[in-house]
């Protein structure tokens, strides 16, 4: 009798393929996903914090992403180890360990007086579990790992031919404001002051003469006659938005009267420099740290969307939602 005609042959050929078939037609179990619970407490707090910052409705859809970011990333700091070693943390769970034990009146002698290991503080506060819900210990590591996903792959600094094309897709960023240099006479507020203006015109435009002598024939004003190189928001500052509109309007060397909150004025322009787009050189450096912030931030959007994926999330109901 041939071997492959013998039963034990039959049996264990049978056996192989139905291995085989079990090995490789039957999907391998995915492996569980870590879960990130975003707590009601959590979402009572981010709202409550909202309250107090800002009149405007509540989002709540925004506080809960913010919420869920918040714990994902929390999660991921733990998961990748960035609470170890962090002076700041240690210090503060070493704190409050040594703060509960003076609560609970256990004598310096019991290992918890200024003598003690910080060490062992730190380590007994997290055996209980005290970093988990510490607003500040969560704060240092969603922050620490916010700028490790920024920064992931590294941020080449960009050249001078990316800083010029994103300076002229920002100019309105960038624009430098228009300006003007000036002179005026204060006339005073009473009603006799329109008068003495359109007199006091006159009198210029047929006898020409320097603002520094024109000065003299106005009232004193305290906050000055001749100002340079002022913006639109720099002279609103002094003198109230419709006169700035007004200055900024005025033909240079003409004297023209203008009202203020003070009262009425001549105003002579020297120059005025229209808005203008600065060279690359004047602002390279906020250029750059503006871009490379930019991309940084685009990174992170990218790192936070692949790391949801990575999550389950779990919601807990509000007292509200509970209740309905």
């Amino acid at each position: 009798m041939r071997w492959h005609r013998r039963a034990p042959v039959h049996f264990v050929a049978i056996g192989l393929a139905l291995f085989a078939v079990e090995r490789y037609a039957t999907p391998t179990p995915a492996p569980a996903r870590p879960t990130a619970i975003v707590t009601a407490a959590r979402l009572a707090q981010l709202e409550a914090d909202a309250r107090r910052g800002s009149d405007a409705p509540l989002d709540r859809a925004a506080l809960l992403d913010r919420a869920i970011e918040e714990e994902i990333l929390y999660r991921e700091a733990l998961a990748r180890g960035l609470d170890r070693d962090d002076q700041s943390i240690r210090y503060r769970l070493s704190e409050k360990m040594r703060f509960l034990a003076e609560g609970e009146g256990q004598e310096e002698t019991e290992g918890t007086g200024p003598g003690v290991d910080g060490r062992d503080l730190y380590r007994e506060a997290v055996s209980l579990g005290l970093d988990r819900e510490d607003p500040m210990v969560r704060g240092i590591l969603v922050h620490k790992m916010r700028l490790l996903l920024k920064r992931a792959g590294g941020t080449p600094s960009p050249g001078d031919d990316e800083l010029r094309a994103y300076l002229q897709q920002h100019r309105d960023r960038y624009l430098e404001p228009a300006r003007v240099t000036f002179d005026h006479l204060y006339l005073g507020g009473d009603r006799s002051a329109v008068d003495d203006a359109r007199r006091l015109v006159d009198r210029l435009h047929a006898q020409p003469m320097p603002p520094s002598e024109a000065a003299r024939l106005g009232e004193p004003f305290p906050l000055g006659v001749h100002f340079e190189r002022q913006s639109v928001r720099d002279v609103a500052r002094i003198f109230g938005s419709e006169f700035a509109a007004a200055v900024l309007g005025l033909e240079p060397e003409t004297w023209t009267m203008v009202r203020s909150p003070f009262g009425v004025h001549l105003v002579r322009v020297a120059r005025r420099e229209e808005a203008r787009l600065p060279e690359l050189d004047a602002v390279r450096s906020r250029v750059r740290a503006q871009l490379i912030e930019e991309r940084q931030e685009a990174r992170l959007a990218e790192e936070l969307h692949a790391l949801r994926g990575k999550y389950a999330v779990r919601v807990e109901p509000t007292t509200e939602e509970g209740a309905g």
